[in-house]
Order: C-alpha cells, then sequence, then structure tokens
C-alpha cells in the first residue's frame, strides 16, 4: 500500500470520538476534534503563504504539542518538516536551514535569541517564520479559519527530512517518503497484522484498541516523533512529559494520571533512573495500564530490565535497533519469562549481514560477522549528497540495501550480536556526537596546540565525551568550554579534559586513539583514588 501520512490522518480524524484526547501535557488537553481542526487550519495557512509542495518547514522546540501540530499539518499541505536540534547555536541551526534550503521555520518563543540573527531575510530562501508561544501568533493561525480537511490529492512520496548528526561531521538529511516510513512503522513485532488497504486501516482505527504513548525522548530526534504518529494514526493518545528537563519522578506521575499504556525512552539514560525510582517507592504509583516500555538510540543493559520487571512484572520490553537510514535492523523481547542478553536481537524481516571483504550477501542460516543491512523499505538517501547517498544505500545483485555502518556477528541460532560501529561516533545520551568536529573546535581555541577526542564508556550516558589537550598556555576548563559554545551544542562539549605533555600518536602521524583512551582511563582513576 502507498501510504500518505496526511491522508492516514484524515482518515483516522472521521473515524475517532472527537472528544478522545490526541494530545497531552501536563494540564493541557487536545482533542481529535481539536487536533485536526487545528491542523487543517495550519496546513491551509502555509499553503496560503506561498509554500508549493514540498517545502521545507523546520520546527525548532521541545516537547510540546505544537511540534507534533506542526508536523502534521506538513503532511497534510504535502509540506516536507524538517527536525532542528533546539541544543544548537545559531550557527548550527543556520547550517541546517541552508542546507535543506528552509523556507519556513517555528521557533519556540525561549529560542527566539538562538533564531533571530536567521529570520527577517538574513537567509534569503526563509520565507515563512512563526513564533510559537508568548506573542500568541502561532494561536492566531490555528484558532481560526476554515477547519475542514483539505481537498488536496497527495503523493505516497510526500515525506519529511531527519537530520542527524551522523558520522561525518556537519549534520545530514535523510530523506523519508511517506509510504516507506509507514510501512517501517509497521515492521514492528508489536505493531500487529499491517494493514493492505485504507479500509483496513479504518476498520483497525474503529476497533478502538489505540492506546497512549508517552515519548520521553525529544520529539526533535526521530524515535520520539514516530512512536508518537503511529499511536496518532490508529486514533490514539500522545502524552508528553511537561517539564523541560528528565524527570523520572514526574515521568510516573504522568504515566499513572493519564493511564499511559506504552514508554518510549533511549536506553539506559532514561531507563536505569525510572527503575531506581519505582524500587525506591513500591506501589507508590498505579501504573496497572502500561503494558510496554520501548527503546531505541542507545544500550539498553539486561540489568536495568531486570529491575524493571522487578517492579512492573506486566510489562513487556521491546529493544530496537534502527538508524536514521533505515529502521527495523533488530528488536529484543524481554518479559518476566523472557530474558535477552544486552546486545542481541532478532533480526527484523529484511535484515541481512553482508560480508566486510567480499561484500556478499550472507545466507539467511549462515553464522558470520560483517556489515549490518537491510532491504527496502528504508530512507529515500541523504539530502544534496549523492557520494554519501551511494555509500550507505547501495545495490548488491539487484537488491537495493541500505548498511548505515553497524558491524554484527550472526550466531547459530539465528539471532545477531551488535558489535558496533565502523567509524569515529559517540553516542551519548542518544545523541551521536563526531569527533573530528569537536577535535577541530578545540584545536580552534588559542593556547591548544593539539587535541584528541574519544568517548569513554558511562553507565548513565552510554558514553561521555572526552579529549585529551596537548599542555601549554592553555586556558581552563571552564574557558574552554565557554570558547567551545559559540560552535558546539552543549552535548557535544566534552564533560571531561585531560591535559598531557606530548599527544599520542601513530609513526604515520594519526592520532592513537587506544594509547589516549589508556592515558584517560588512568588518569580518571588516579583522580578518583585520591578523591
Amino acid at each position: 500500500m502507498d501510504w500518505n501520512f496526511g491522508d492516514l490522518l484524515d482518515a483516522t480524524a472521521a473515524h475517532v470520538p472527537g472528544d478522545r484526547p490526541a494530545i497531552i501535557r501536563g494540564d493541557h488537553v487536545t482533542t481529535w476534534a481539536d487536533f485536526d481542526a487545528r491542523t487543517n487550519r495550519l496546513a491551509r495557512a502555509m499553503l496560503a503563504a506561498g509554500l508549493p509542495a514540498g517545502a521545507r518547514i523546520a520546527i525548532l522546540a521541545r516537547n510540546i504539542p505544537e511540534f507534533i501540530e506542526i508536523a502534521a499539518a506538513a503532511f497534510k499541505a504535502r509540506l516536507t518538516h524538517v527536525n532542528l536540534n533546539y541544543r544548537y547555536t545559531t550557527s548550527e541551526i543556520e547550517y541546517v536551514l541552508r542546507d535543506c534550503q528552509a523556507a519556513g521555520l517555528f521557533y519556540q518563543d525561549e529560542f527566539a535569541s538562538v533564531v533571530a540573527p536567521l529570520i527577517g531575510g538574513a537567509i534569503d530562501h526563509l520565507s515563512y517564520a512563526v513564533q510559537i508561544g508568548s506573542d500568541g501568533a502561532y494561536e492566531a493561525i490555528v484558532a481560526e479559519g476554515d477547519a475542514a480537511p483539505l481537498d488536496i490529492l497527495r503523493s505516497p512520496d510526500d515525506g519529511y527530512l531527519l537530520y542527524t548528526g551522523g558520522t561525518t561531521g556537519r549534520p545530514k538529511g535523510v530523506m523519508w517518503r511517506s509510504a516507506d516510513a509507514r510501512c517501517s512503522q509497521l515492521e514492528s513485532p508489536v505493531a500487529g497484522t499491517a494493514p493492505a488497504s485504507m479500509d483496513d486501516h479504518v476498520a483497525h482505527v474503529l476497533k478502538g484498541t489505540a492506546g497512549r504513548v508517552m515519548p520521553a525522548c525529544p520529539l526533535m530526534h526521530g524515535a520520539g516523533l514516530n512512536s508518537s504518529l503511529a499511536e496518532l494514526l490508529i486514533g490514539g493518545t500522545a502524552v508528553l512529559l511537561p517539564s523541560d528537563r528528565f524527570s523520572a519522578e514526574e515521568l510516573w506521575n504522568e504515566a499513572a494520571r493519564h493511564r499511559v499504556t506504552r514508554i518510549l525512552i533511549v536506553g539506559d539514560a532514561f531507563a536505569r533512573p525510572m527503575a531506581d525510582t519505582l524500587l525506591a517507592n513500591p506501589g507508590r504509583w498505579d501504573l496497572s495500564a502500561l503494558r510496554l516500555i520501548s527503546s531505541a538510540g542507545l544500550m539498553w543493559s539486561e540489568q536495568v530490565k531486570a529491575a524493571l520487571l522487578e517492579a512492573l512484572p506486566q510489562l513487556t520490553l521491546l529493544d530496537i535497533l534502527g538508524a536514521s537510514e533505515a529502521s527495523g535492523f533488530g528488536f529484543a523481547i524481554t518479559n518476566k519469562d523472557r530474558a535477552t542478553p544486552t546486545g542481541l536481537f532478532e533480526p527484523g524481516q529484511q535484515t541481512v549481514i553482508i560480508d566486510q571483504e567480499s561484500g556478499r550477501v550472507l545466507a539467511d542460516d549462515e553464522v558470520g560477522q560483517g556489515w549490518l543491512a537491510r532491504r527496502a523499505p528504508f530512507g529515500a538517501g541523504y539530502h544534496g549528497d549523492p557520494e554519501k547517498t551511494a555509500s550507505v544505500y547501495r545495490t548488491i545483485d539487484g537488491t537495493a540495501y541500505a548498511i548505515p555502518g553497524d558491524m554484527a556477528e550472526r550466531l547459530p541460532d539465528g539471532r545477531f550480536r551488535l558489535l558496533g560501529r565502523g567509524s569515529m561516533c559517540i553516542n551519548t545520551g542518544g545523541e551521536k556526537v563526531f569527533v573530528e568536529e569537536v577535535e577541530e573546535a578545540l584545536k580552534r581555541v588559542d593556547g591548544v596546540a593539539d587535541a584528541m577526542v574519544f568517548g569513554l564508556p558511562d553507565p548513565k550516558w552510554g558514553a561521555v565525551v572526552t579529549a585529551l589537550i596537548e599542555a601549554g598556555d592553555t586556558p581552563d576548563d571552564q574557558a574552554l568550554r565557554t570558547a567551545l559554545s559559540l560552535d558546539l551544542a552543549a552535548y557535544k562539549q566534552p564533560r571531561t579534559i585531560i591535559r598531557v605533555a606530548l599527544m599520542p600518536r601513530h609513526a604515520s602521524g594519526k592520532s592513537d586513539y587506544r594509547s589516549g583512551m589508556d592515558i584517560a582511563r588512568a588518569q580518571i582513576a588516579a583522580q578518583t583514588s585520591t578523591g
């Protein structure tokens, strides 16, 4: 079926009770009737502003209802929404806006000063900018006007651009067609039988089995918005946390208050404090409605899963292995009767392993190591980067594959063990940090002669950005971070900075990262032992 998100949203809205909540955030409830009307008005307003089909609409906001509304309205208007990381600096946002040729920008009022240098003609193709919040501009658009569904012919090629920090420096936008993105959603082992037609979709909506999903991770990342959209498409509800900073106690308060059925997290960075809070407060919350916690983007350890199940034995825990370029590479299901070792996955329906040396696709029952890959559906390539597209999306013996760069080992039982990235990228708290970008930013600081950056394992964040800098007339740590903040988002900046007399390098002149990590571990251990 050639799905289109705009058509699916229209069909769903026509068949769910209007007073059912579509989005909840704290005390604020947007009903389905209001959600449909507001997104229709916003879609009409963007078209009336002269934005053509496919125009890029960037969203700079935290987890607020308006984020979901803007994405939905873009689908309805055949516009392409683009995610912006709210941790980005002005220069980083400018890069994405220029790279995707954004025609529109919606920004939360707290980021007004960050985007001020970029609007009002500073970027010639950015013709439409709307503030969300205090000035009332956004509400004025969605509160009045024609709320009827748009009479518009949409295409399965309509979609969105998902920007990721990636492993090649600057953020890159992965293009996704609606049809491919929806088919990827339906591959989940908990999605049930995939509908074969719009009539099947409507019949599923009419069953009234949709639940309430809580994305604890940011909507600006693919997993957060994707999980919300998947639930809304079947007539469910997205429940957003009201605070800007994650709190496990608040999460459980809101999950109990709003009878949440599914929570999406990013690995142990979320799961560990969630489990600790539950075990420290036995019986405090009525979480009987909760059935599923799913995770994507960061390691979710077996020990933390066990702690969650100790507190809530009714849960199913779903570990999803995906990437911005393609999703559904693997799944790991854990419950009270079934434990799954960390890093082991059942392969997705279209997952294969490609031998690193020969480029041969291993047979489905063949044991061996290689690149983790999958057949379609997957992303349509990188915007404006045919070279990168060709390196990740390849055709082998007439079949197209997505090969984002993870290595895996297939085991005799058919499962595979994830071995890790084949490129220099740090995954910290679900954010990707490109090593070379941080190294170059450090080297631009006066007094820094040389720098090396790598990730060290961390129980909360998965990995933390760590830097070695060559000693000399270098500024102190705070001055370094102040200088770095001009070019790098906070999550990219080193949490630990270690000074060395001479940077470890190979004879070739390339950085000796193994020695650098050994130096860092030894110095951190020495500092810990001396208090």
